[in-house]
Parts: C-alpha cells; sequence; structure tokens
C-alpha cells in the first residue's frame, strides 16, 4: 500500500495521485502486462468504495436510532461515495500489479533487470538450458 514496485519494493508507481508511470525506473517491471489488466484494480475499487458506503450508512442509522438524520447520513453517503474512490485509486491501482504479479509470475521476457528474478526461476531456466545444450 506504500505505492511502490512490487518486485524491487523501492520504485514509485506514480509520478502524480492518478499518474502511473509505464514501468519501475529501479527494475524495469512493465506495470500494463496485458490488455484489460486494470479491471481487477477498479474492482478492488468499487468493492471498496460500497463497503465504506454500507459502513457509513449502518454506522449513521445505528448511531441515532430511532430518529435517524436521513439528509446530512444520504449527503455525508453520497460524498465518501465520491471521495473514497479518488482517495484509494493509487492503492487499489499498487495492490492490483502485486495480485496479478502473484497470479501471473515474472517470466524472462518481462524486461525486468536480471538481479531482480526470482532465484527459483533462473534455477529452472538454467536446467533447461542445460538440457538443451
Amino acid at each position: 500500500m506504500l505505492r511502490r514496485c512490487p518486485v524491487c519494493a523501492q520504485g514509485r508507481l506514480f509520478h502524480r495521485w492518478v499518474v502511473m508511470v509505464p514501468a519501475c525506473p529501479r527494475c524495469g517491471l512493465m506495470f500494463r502486462r496485458e490488455p484489460g489488466q486494470w479491471l481487477g484494480s477498479w474492482f478492488l475499487n468499487v468493492c471498496v468504495v460500497q463497503t465504506v458506503v454500507i459502513l457509513i450508512l449502518a454506522v449513521g442509522v445505528g448511531v441515532t436510532w430511532p430518529d435517524p438524520p436521513l439528509g446530512f447520513i444520504g449527503s455525508f453517503t453520497a460524498l465518501s461515495a465520491l471521495a473514497v474512490p479518488i482517495l484509494f485509486f493509487p492503492h487499489s491501482r499498487t495492490l492490483w500489479v502485486a495480485i496479478d504479479l502473484a497470479m501471473t509470475p515474472l517470466g524472462f521476457d518481462d524486461g525486468v533487470a536480471p538481479g531482480f528474478e526470482l532465484e527459483s526461476d533462473l534455477e529452472r531456466w538454467r536446467a533447461e538450458r542445460d538440457d538443451q545444450s
């Protein structure tokens, strides 16, 4: 959630709040690895917004029961529904890059600097290379 590269944990993913860099400046990981990849981050963002809206409604009505101020609770909920997606956007993208990396591990053709390759993948690649020789 620190908005850093999931491979090297050093490179920044954003140079503005909502402007993402195309690749990690340190290790070279391309953040957009395939078309349509960002649908997952949008889904995470929608889930967080829905959770926040439900919590605000439940707490607002629960605390002020039996006479909840529906206008105030509705206004606060609507404001939250507009603000939370913008505030959570870079975090949802960062989290989705890490989830995507866990679901689709790095390959040697992903353009990541060799020092950041996973050791097990490197050993498997060496074994395959030696078998072909």
